[in-house]
């Protein structure tokens, strides 16, 4: 962008500004449109950001995204969780549009995670038990556990019913039981739930499903299965191929043959 546009654009978007309240010198209409049309993008990228929030701390301001992971701050944004600066357009994609739970410190056994596999590279997928999407991801990734690690954590988010079924299992999963867990994991990748009491025990070791729905919404989960890969790509929903999406091999699926991920159940 030249000296020349970068003062149009700069004008276009100042004209109501109080320092130009002096009579200001404003170039005509059809200078400005002339300029911002003869401007060069040279790439646009969206950013994972649901929603910004002002902060206010004396005189500083600080813009920060809903989930508290990016922050605008002395002209620059930056990645909270992994505390990177994003300066050019290839770091969304490397940056932004990855969760590295390395970098986090965040451990998929703490979210009481369901372990299938014993391969090399660690995949976290969240699930409810009783969605549709998840049963073909964990019917797919049983092909795949010579290459993986699949991290199951459960996240109640289709209504009373999953949510029984969640504590149900979280609570045999806080046992010390080995065969009760063995149990569980072949209850999810059957889905099959049948036998299982209503109430829950007495005796029951919540704090990991509840680490995991508090994980669930500091991810910004708007659905099931939401997969994080080894190198920190993320998926929402079922991939149509999902050996491929580990490995990388498809860069843009469309809607139409990938379904969509089971989305959160609105209270009334």
């Amino acid at each position: 962008m030249s000296l020349r546009q970068t003062r149009l654009l700069l004008a276009s978007l100042l004209v109501t500004s109080t320092a130009f309240a002096a009579n200001p010198l404003k170039p005509p209409v059809s200078d400005i449109a002339a300029g911002l049309l003869s401007i060069k993008i040279d790439g646009m990228q969206d950013l994972p950001i649901s929603g910004l929030k002002m902060v206010k701390s004396g005189e500083q301001t600080v813009f920060i995204s809903s989930n508290g992971r990016f922050a605008f701050y002395g002209g620059q944004l930056m990645d909270i969780w992994t505390q990177q600066a994003i300066k050019e357009l290839a770091d969304i994609d490397r940056i932004a549009n990855r969760i590295d739970l390395s970098r986090m410190k965040l451990k998929a056994d703490d979210l009481g995670a369901v372990t299938v596999g014993h391969g090399k590279g660690q995949v976290l997928v969240f699930i409810d038990p009783r969605c549709p999407y998840c049963g073909k991801v964990m019917k797919d990734l049983q092909a795949l556990q010579d290459q993986y690690t699949f991290k199951l954590v459960m996240v109640p988010i289709l209504g009373p019913e999953s949510q029984n079924l969640v504590v149900q299992l979280a609570c045999q999963l806080g046992t010390s039981d080995t065969k009760a867990k063995d149990a569980v994991r072949d209850r999810l990748l059957k889905q099959d739930y049948a036998g299982l009491p209503t109430e829950p025990p007495a005796q029951c070791n919540k704090e990991p499903l509840q680490k995991a729905v508090v994980t669930a919404k500091l991810f910004d989960l708007k659905g099931v299965p939401f997969l994080i890969a080894p190198d920190g790509r993320t998926h929402s929903g079922a991939p149509e191929v999902l050996a491929d999406w580990l490995a990388d091999k498809t860069k843009a699926v469309s809607s139409t043959t990938t379904p969509e991920p089971t989305k959160v159940e609105k209270k009334p």
